[in-house]
């Protein structure tokens, strides 16, 4: 039965099939976690160092305090010398204001008037010469009174560092904080920074103000002589001129408005007064006999007429009815009649000769007062000329006016504001003394412990891990070697039963008694490999060597020969290791070995010991000398043609390649070579150098094992080989068992 390694991936698709090497395969997170778990012991000690080291260097550290106070940034304080305060209009500071005073509050030059300020060149704190030299034994050096530049700018950057500002969120408020190793010191500083930020931006303001007054005196009395002139030139081209004005204009201005506004009227009066003739002509022509005249309608002489007209007209015509025409009264009244007809037409001729004469009038004077329009212009058109000139001298006076109104206007608020400045910032809380030191933080300093820890423990772990890379799997093996994959044999002690003790706990009995154990069925599978890439009768001679020693190779030999005679084979096992000989430990020490065969000529049967247990059988290498080239003498090679003709399979428990040039010469001489290789153990470059060193032998290598296979561990690393689902079939071989 096929379990710890699945046949599939233990044995050649062909025997006549070159091998070819698998094309690398990413790492997964089960992987790293497997990693993880088996340096997890070089992980703990490092995270417990870095831990400890760390916790020490914040238990170490000198405790300081901090101190903070908070400024508000309001630029509108009212100008106490203005009555007009108008504080509805005023904007607040905006984001770049503010930002722009907290770089102030940060900048070398607030903490050099600082520094200034408090002497802070003689504090040991800031200034490193200051303090008692050797350990306290010498005294300290002995106040300074006027620090050198470099003194003073090496004072602000150490003053620097214990300061900071900043913003409180998007308000007004600046926090000024100090740090110091004495809580009265950290609260003095804040305190002094803002007082020392409070005074600079007063100091500024009348500084400002100071130059201003200066520079305004010098100033005024130059503007004022020259507004003074320039309007003396003005008056000079009015006076050379004849520009006399009254009420803002000129008298020629003045006169012309007047004549154009009597022609205005005098050209409506004559335009009625004509009309109204017009007018009364055309009812005159009508043959009323001026009864609609609209003039003599208007006349109280004209309407007393008509009145008395009417009353004889009807007195007539009453007369005319009762009496002829001869009547004396009807004549008399008809004479009455006519003469107040003629009366009425001699007063509409009157009326008609005045309009005639009022017409005639309003012409006239509209065409004087035009003839006096006419002269006024020529007079108006010699003063425009010479207001041209009067123009430029005006704007040139009002604007000298002007300035000088301004600068004086500006001197007067100068000389106001001066006591009257304040500071566009105000001190909204006071550092207070600390009652904690802020640093070291010691909750912070098991945080960052912890976070350093872990990722050294993580680093330490990685590092080591692919430092030097083993090899932990099939993929490995095939991968980085470029030799077939034989199987995987599994370290005993992670697959002996517990409670396992006395003779039968050694792999090689246990091997005997549980043929049906997972370790007995990982030969079987190593057995059923040999079996299926041998290549006829000619694969019988199979050496076991690895790259360096302690990898199993005389356990795994042992236990292969009784595996192959538990099945019915004939085999031998040869220690060939001269030096070590393990596998002679293994089966008991004897007196005669493969030396005497080779050497004195012993016969192989007193040589040979039997184990009963499998079958077996075993050429020691008894003697306690160690010859010298054994393996190259011929008869050496006599003695193996001789085995290879009694059994089956003859294994040879070679020593490592890289260490006895014996292993590379039996290499060469046997049909088979399985190459062993340390799981997680053995050095990828020395495995691979033993590789390349059988290659160059001409060795047939038939695959390569991994021995000593913790199969708990491999499975935590989770390659997918057979191992990682040993768990699954333990119950199934203890059952078997």
């Amino acid at each position: 039965m096929n379990t710890l390694i699945p046949i599939a991936h233990e044995l050649p698709a062909h025997p006549g099939q070159a091998f070819r090497p698998i094309e690398p395969e990413k790492m997964h997170l089960r992987q790293l976690f497997g990693i993880l778990l088996q340096r997890a012991r070089l992980g703990l000690a490092v995270a417990g160092v870095v831990f400890v080291l760390v916790m020490a260097a914040f238990a170490l550290k000198t405790p300081t305090y901090s101190a903070m106070g908070a400024v508000v940034i309001d630029p509108s304080h009212a100008n106490l010398a203005q009555a007009d305060q108008r504080q509805q209009g005023w904007l607040p500071p905006d984001t770049g204001a503010v930002d722009t005073e907290v770089e102030v509050l940060r900048s070398p030059a607030l903490a050099e008037a600082v520094v200034k300020r408090l002497k802070l060149w003689n504090d040991p704190e800031f200034n490193a010469q200051m303090r008692p030299r050797l350990f306290g034994l010498a005294p300290a050096a002995q106040p300074i009174a006027q620090p050198d530049k470099e003194l003073l700018a090496a004072t602000t950057d150490a003053l620097m560092s214990h300061l900071w500002a900043r913003r409180a969120g998007l308000t007004y408020v600046v926090q000024v904080g100090a740090t110091s190793t004495s809580p009265r010191k950290a609260s003095m500083l804040a305190n002094v920074v803002m007082d020392t930020y409070l005074q600079r931006q007063l100091d500024g303001k009348l500084e400002a103000v100071t130059r201003a007054n200066k520079e305004l005196g010098l100033s005024l009395e130059k503007m004022r002589a020259d507004a003074e002139a320039a309007q003396a030139r003005v008056q000079q081209y009015k006076n050379e001129h004849g520009l006399f004005s009254a009420e803002g204009a000129t008298m020629a201005e003045q006169e012309m408005s007047n004549i154009n506004q009597q022609l205005a009227i005098a050209k409506a009066d004559a335009a009625e007064k004509a009309s109204r003739l017009a007018a009364a002509q055309a009812q005159l022509a009508n043959g009323n006999g001026g009864a609609d005249v609209g003039a003599a309608l208007g006349s109280n002489t004209v309407l007393e007429l008509r009145k008395h007209e009417a009353e004889l007209s009807v007195k007539l015509a009453q007369l005319q009815t009762d009496f002829t025409p001869e009547y004396p009264e009807v004549k008399r009244t008809a004479a009455e009649l006519k003469d107040i007809r003629a009366q009425i037409h001699g007063e509409i001729t009157r009326i008609l000769s005045s309009l005639r004469a009022e017409a005639q009038a309003a012409a006239g004077r509209e065409h004087s007062l035009l003839a006096s329009r006419g002269a006024a212009q020529g007079g108006l058109a010699a003063n425009g000329q010479a207001q041209v000139g009067l123009l430029a001298l005006q704007q040139r006076a009002d604007a000298a006016k002007q300035i000088y109104e301004a600068y004086l206007n500006r001197a007067k608020q100068v000389a106001a504001e001066g006591s009257l400045q304040q500071a566009d910032a105000t001190v909204s809380s006071l550092a207070q003394v600390p009652t904690a030191p802020s640093s070291p933080n010691m909750k912070l300093g098991a945080a960052m412990a912890l976070l350093a820890a872990l990722v050294s423990a993580g680093a330490a772990m990685l590092m080591a891990e692919f430092w030097d890379k083993h090899l932990r799997s099939r993929l490995d093996v095939e991968r980085e070697l470029g030799v077939p994959f034989a199987g995987v044999l599994p370290d005993f002690r992670s697959v002996k039963p517990k409670g396992l003790r006395g003779p039968g706990a050694e792999p090689a009995e246990y091997l005997v008694s549980h043929p049906f154990s997972g370790f007995a069925e990982a030969f079987r599978n190593l057995r059923a490999f040999l079996m299926v890439s041998a290549r006829g009768d000619d694969a019988k001679l199979i050496a076991v060597t690895s790259a360096v020693p302690r990898e199993g190779k005389s356990l795994t030999s042992f236990c292969l020969a009784r595996t192959l005679a538990l099945s019915g084979s004939r085999v031998v096992l040869v220690d060939c290791d001269l030096r070590q000989r393990g596998t002679t430990k293994l089966s008991g020490h004897q007196d005669v070995g493969l030396v005497e065969v080779v050497q004195d000529k012993v016969p192989l049967s007193e040589a040979l010991i039997h184990d009963s247990k499998s079958n077996c059988f075993i050429l020691p290498a008894a003697g306690k000398s160690v010859p010298y080239d054994l393996f190259s003498n011929p008869e050496t090679d006599d003695v193996l043609r001789q085995l290879c003709e009694q059994f089956d399979y003859v294994i040879l428990d070679a020593p490592p390649i890289l260490g006895v040039a014996d292993a590379r010469i039996l290499a060469a001489k046997a049909d088979r070579v399985l190459y062993l290789v340390q799981w997680n153990k053995t050095p990828l470059r020395a495995a691979q150098s033993a590789v390349d060193i059988l290659q160059e032998c001409g060795a047939n290598v038939a695959g390569a094992l991994l021995t000593k296979v913790n199969v708990k561990d491999q499975a935590r690393y989770g390659y997918g080989d057979s191992s990682d689902y040993y768990g699954y079939f333990k119950n199934y071989y203890i059952a078997a068992a």
